[in-house]
């Protein structure tokens, strides 16, 4: 197989920014995000901002009860969301654009808000992360699919993720900045249903809940990552996630 860049992007960086719940989530990469994206929104109100999802997401979200993309989108809505965020007259027609990043939205928000609203994520191993990046993209494109129906090699694997841009193996440029975290809390993938609920708790939502398997049935090879990923992509992945190894001290 000869890899190549295949330009398939995710809508990195939604958000929900609920005045009504006062919190920020800012949505990763392959770490789950869609399904917190859908149970979050549930709790929402009808004045909160809420970014898109695509279609497929955005069905199953209002089939669970979530509210779908709202006080963002056309120009009536960006209009609401400037008076809500509490932006002057001159900017009124911003948008909250679906890569935006928690230092972007710092500077578009009242620093009060910014600073009293809980604002969380969440973290995923990049190791595993990467190999879930390859299946998403090779769901989104036919030419990562040599024949219909077979399984990838690890060499088919490891040829495409080396192809990527460094910014496609890493989430630390959607909540933090050079060297720090900029959100107060972040989740971790591994432990995803408990700590979704230990949040909820503690923005005074009790309710039992159950997070939806998004886009979970898109991996084929739940191989370990280790026995997948070699040599230069390790290395690769351990260079551009290296404040994300860190800070949730993930290892090989």
């Amino acid at each position: 197989m000869v890899a190549i860049r295949l330009g398939i992007e995710e809508r990195a960086g939604s958000l929900i920014l609920s005045r009504h719940r006062r919190f920020i989530f800012f949505k990763t990469i392959k770490t789950g995000g869609t399904s917190c994206e859908i149970v979050l929104s549930r709790f929402c109100g009808p004045k909160d901002v809420i970014t898109y999802l695509p279609p497929p997401d955005e069905r199953l979200r209002r089939s669970l009860g979530g509210r779908p993309e709202q006080n963002n989108r056309d120009a009536f809505h960006r209009r609401l969301a400037g008076r809500l965020l509490g932006w002057e007259r001159g900017k009124q027609k911003r948008r909250f654009d679906h890569n935006i990043s928690a230092i972007e939205l710092r500077a578009q928000i009242p620093e009060q808000e910014w600073h009293s609203f809980l604002k969380f994520t969440v973290a995923r191993n990049p190791f595993d992360r990467a190999i879930s990046k390859y299946f998403h993209d090779r769901h989104h494109h036919a030419s990562l699919e040599i024949v219909p129906g077979s399984q990838p090699s690890k060499d088919d694997i490891n040829e495409y993720l080396q192809t990527l841009p460094d910014r496609d193996l890493t989430n630390w440029h959607i909540y933090a900045d050079d060297k720090v975290s900029l959100v107060d809390r972040i989740m971790r993938y591994e432990n995803l249903s408990e700590e979704i609920a230990s949040l909820l708790r503690s923005l005074g939502i009790a309710e039992e809940i159950a997070l939806p398997r998004a886009k979970g049935a898109w991996r084929t090879n739940r191989e370990p990552y280790r026995s997948i990923i070699g040599t230069e992509l390790r290395r690769k992945i351990e260079a551009v996630a290296s404040n994300e190894f860190e800070l949730m001290c993930y290892k090989w």
